[in-house]
């Protein structure tokens, strides 16, 4: 029984599967949005959203003056910061974690992460997911602008369509008895010598 066995081992020792997550954390946070498997990115959103947590929680202490900040919120930084860097070694995802996703999930009570199943890999036919940052940047800032604009593109395209078929028919009126086929044309041989 694999009672509290939790986490999947993905056939690496523990030093390479550290290392593995810390780089995919890494690029999730840099990138905003990776492909990986399926099974790699349900474990990465239990690291992602542990690391993600620690800058919100000192989300708003980053973003004001550190002159202004009093010794108890600046060693309440500096931990929070070192406690994502156990996880998050590449200092400019690090700096971009605590400067830009920390504050912008500052209300956020988790789930900072969403995946979505694409496809199965070709060669291993492996289930492939992206997992993504939930309200990324290059998605649209307000709620249900990218739904309008779609919205509004299906009924154009739809007219268009309308519109463009009964010219179809009044052009080219479809003959009611069977027309001949021409008869294929065959290729000349050779002369044979």
């Amino acid at each position: 029984m694999r009672h509290q066995k939790q986490g999947r081992k993905f056939g690496r020792k523990s030093a390479s599967r550290h290392a593995l997550f810390s780089n995919m954390v890494s690029s999730l946070i840099e990138h905003e949005r990776i492909e990986t498997t399926d099974a790699k990115a349900k474990e990465l959103r239990r690291i992602a959203e542990r690391t993600i947590t620690w800058a919100t929680s000192v989300g708003s202490l980053v973003g004001g003056d550190k002159d202004k900040a009093d010794a108890a919120d600046r060693a309440r930084v500096v931990h929070a910061m070192r406690m994502a860097q156990r996880v998050l070694k590449h200092r400019p995802s690090l700096e971009k974690l605590f400067s830009e996703i920390g504050p912008r999930f500052m209300g956020r009570p988790g789930g900072y992460t969403r995946i979505m199943k694409v496809r199965n890999r070709h060669g291993d036919a492996a289930p492939m997911s992206i997992i993504e940052l939930v309200g990324r940047a290059d998605e649209s800032s307000e709620p249900g602008k990218g739904k309008t604009e779609k919205a509004e593109a299906k009924p154009k395209a739809a007219k268009v369509k309308a519109e463009a078929q009964p010219a179809k028919k009044k052009a080219a009126p479809k003959a009611e008895g069977k027309t001949e086929a021409a008869p294929k044309k065959k290729k000349a041989k050779p002369a044979e010598e």
